[in-house]
């Protein structure tokens, strides 16, 4: 029986000096079956002249641009990829990232021993390639009772490169990267598979490795389209989600709304403050508090948001509901 094909979607932006370890991992995988699809989001530097050496070496490789017609963006990177694929399971990965020798066969060998499963996470490693230091786990729990839950609340953690995906899952449940979105991207793509289905397997060990770097470290994440999208993905959170958490998890949810208010305020981003305030409001009134509690917290926000616009001040006033 001839071995299940994987496809594997990089989409790389100048990652040219980076991406050969990389791609070299893919290569030292002990599941050959597979193809790697590198999606450019129009790179500057030699980017296509190294794919093209790989291409012509291993026919397993796949290189292509994105369309023009498609954003700019690693979002649209991967849904592009995803559309040429032809896999029946699927990896999106990094392109700065390093897959160790067994993720693929370890991965695939877990999601056929559970069939019920659609996807199959596994932990995963943090290297400082600056200063040569082995970080250990990115995020020591990937488990949970209350997995969608715990997952929008940042108990349990993991980023686009850890899932193993069943094609089928994917496609028939329509799950795509929202190529409008900035940031947050990969925390609301997985709250949407989680919310089809939460039923994923697991490896208990990391099968892979995420570079840190120079050019990793995110940038300035309070540019208005960074603050837009984080709002969209917590508005989504609040409304579709919120009402089958736990009674702890609303709080915890709440908490994580508020701070993300007070960080407004502190960067003088009154406009967007205001608009969290919204969600922030939406949120306690699904709190299971008093209503002389959710009073007295409106009335705070409320003054706190007033205050920063005359004065500055005002960031001390508003503490997390309890």
């Amino acid at each position: 029986m001839a071995e299940s094909l994987v496809s594997i979607i990089i989409p790389t932006y100048n990652r040219a000096h980076l991406i050969s370890d990389t791609l070299n991992s893919i290569q030292n995988q002990t599941h050959k079956n597979w193809e790697c699809i590198v999606v450019d989001d129009g790179s500057t530097d030699n980017t296509e002249e190294l794919l093209n050496r790989y291409v012509s070496n291993d026919d397993r490789f796949i290189f292509t641009k994105r369309p023009e017609s498609k954003p700019k963006g690693a979002n649209a990177c991967r849904n592009y990829g995803l559309e040429l694929s032809k896999g029946q399971f699927v990896n999106w990965f990094d392109s700065d990232d390093i897959m160790h020798t067994n993720k693929l066969e370890l991965q695939l060998k877990v999601l056929k021993s559970n069939p019920e499963s659609p996807y199959c996470i596994c932990l995963s490693k943090w290297f400082d390639k600056e200063t040569n230091t082995d970080l250990g786990l990115r995020s020591k729990s990937i488990d949970s009772k209350k997995r969608l839950e715990d997952y929008c609340l940042y108990n349990i953690f993991w980023l686009t490169t850890a899932p193993l995906w069943r094609r089928d899952f994917i496609i028939n449940n329509q799950l795509s990267f929202d190529e409008n979105l900035h940031q947050s991207q990969e925390y609301d793509f997985h709250i949407k598979a989680l919310a089809v289905s939460d039923r994923y397997a697991i490896v208990k060990e990391p099968l892979l490795t995420l570079i840190k770097h120079k050019e990793a470290i995110s940038s300035n994440i309070y540019t208005n389209v960074k603050i837009k999208s984080n709002i969209k993905v917590k508005q989504e959170v609040t409304k579709k989600y919120l009402d089958n958490f736990s009674s702890s998890g609303k709080l915890k949810w709440l908490e994580i709304i508020t701070l993300y208010f007070k960080s407004l305020l502190l960067h003088k981003r009154n406009k967007f403050a205001n608009e969290i305030k919204a969600i922030l409001f939406e949120a306690l009134d699904k709190a299971e508090v008093s209503s002389r509690k959710k009073i007295s917290f409106k009335t705070k926000i409320n003054f706190a948001l007033i205050s920063y616009r005359l004065t500055g001040k005002g960031y001390n006033l508003v503490r997390p509901l309890s």
